[in-house]
């Protein structure tokens, strides 16, 4: 009978990585075992110490399985896919990391953009309004933006960005087969159906890549990425293409003061693979990202209307409608718990960061998002101002940048962030 605390049948504390020995999260904090109540405890879970479980009831073990002491069948949590799963309690919890312990170790192995051809000035913009030619630089910090020029759309600036990645990681097309998977983010439609990531692969002539389209908009490559990460992990893919490609302009009112001109049209790609125990690769050590579905309206692109005709049928599209000062407070009270989540699982300070890609909203509100969070503003680049928002394409635009500016040297201690509607927020720590 246990009534010292945290002692396993044995007499001995229980091992400090043991998650039955803890109580909550807390790390070596002990749990107090005791079998006075009921004779059914049995110290017969935990190979390492001995913890006991309740007979004939399901606990959660710490390899991420759902167990009864006879014969029940395990339930693979969806976190565990990024873990080798062990048979004792000595591996990290899968559904949390833990401070400073790694997620796991990809290549980057190709990263590359594409932004649309024509460049439109705030004179452009602001003399349609009636508005001096400063008041789209003091609003928002934007100079300029680029959109889609003669015969560009969404899909063909994710064609070219996909394409320049893979030629960055010194692949072909044709070296792409089901090994392979397409993960597609598009914001902006050239057809319903099929999904933007199937007319990407079959506009790039992969016709045995596996594809799976995230609907997402600025938040949703974070996500994608975490998806990117466990698949690779659980060896279910041997390469992930992550793109993102938006065009939204022609949704924006030329009339709404509070969003014309925000936006730009462009696409992103990077190439991940799985790496081996010799091979010099990326280490993901911290990742999470988050929904709070209350804010849905803080942006929103109605349908009004579908009318059906004899040989078609015409849909009526609202003007994107978007309150953007209470999305910004939105993100600045939630962002610095987000960033303060994933730099406590990585076992970084913010002192410890060499640079910070993030979603780039516009440059007004990037500068208020540096003071909330504590970073020197010299660590964060801020492309937007020539480029205009581009929705999810415009991080990992911001990542090809980087790169090809040589601001991602090997050991670079990398901070993603990406946040928009929903309102959702996400952010990873990466080690190059």
């Amino acid at each position: 009978m246990w009534t010292d605390g945290g002692r396993t049948p044995s007499g001995s504390p229980p091992p400090a990585s043991c998650w039955f020995g803890r109580t909550g999260s807390s790390p070596g904090a002990p749990r107090r075992w005791s079998t006075r109540r009921s004779a059914s405890w049995r110290a017969s879970c935990c190979a390492c110490c001995g913890a006991p479980t309740r007979t004939g009831r399901a606990r959660r073990h710490p390899d991420g399985r759902w167990r009864r002491r006879r014969g029940a069948a395990s339930l693979m949590l969806p976190r565990q896919l990024a873990q080798t799963t062990t048979s004792d309690c000595s591996a990290t919890p899968p559904w949390r990391a833990g401070r400073g312990v790694v997620i796991a170790r990809v290549r980057l192995r190709g990263v590359g953009h594409v932004v649309g051809s024509e460049t439109v000035s705030n004179t452009d913009v602001a003399s349609a309004l009636g508005l001096p030619p400063t008041w789209l630089t003091d609003r928002t910090g934007i100079r300029c933006r680029r959109v889609c020029g003669d015969g560009e759309d969404v899909l063909g600036l994710a064609v070219d960005a996909v394409t320049r990645a893979c030629a960055d990681a010194s692949l072909s097309m044709s070296d792409l087969g089901d090994e392979t998977m397409l993960l597609h983010i598009q914001s902006g439609h050239v057809a319903f159906t099929p999904p933007g990531g199937v007319l990407l692969a079959g506009r790039l002539g992969l016709d045995r890549v596996r594809v799976l389209g995230l609907d997402g908009v600025c938040a949703e490559p974070i996500a994608g990425l975490e998806y990117a990460v466990l698949m690779l992990q659980a060896g279910r893919c041997a390469r992930v293409v992550l793109s993102t490609s938006a065009d939204f302009v022609s949704y924006v009112d030329p009339k709404d003061a509070a969003t014309v001109g925000l936006f730009g049209a462009g696409a992103s790609a990077v190439v991940l693979e799985r790496a081996q125990a010799d091979e010099p690769a990326g280490t993901v050590r911290g990742l999470r990202w988050e929904t709070h579905a209350e804010h849905w309206k803080l942006g929103r692109l109605p349908i009004l209307r579908a009318t059906p005709h004899d040989a078609h049928v015409s849909l009526d599209v609202g003007y994107y409608q978007m309150d953007g000062q209470r999305l910004a407070r939105v993100a600045i009270r939630a962002m610095p718990a987000m960033v303060g989540k994933v730099l406590e699982e990585a076992g970084w300070a913010i002192g410890d960061i060499d640079l910070v890609i993030a979603h780039q909203p516009n440059a007004k509100m990037l500068e208020m998002g540096v003071r909330a969070l504590g970073l020197n503003a010299n660590i964060v680049p801020m492309p937007v101002r020539e480029l205009g928002n581009m929705g999810p394409a415009s991080l990992f635009v911001n990542l090809s940048l980087a790169r090809a500016a040589g601001r991602t040297p090997a050991g670079t201690r990398l901070l993603l962030i990406a946040f928009g509607l929903g309102f959702s927020c996400g952010a990873a720590a990466i080690e190059l």
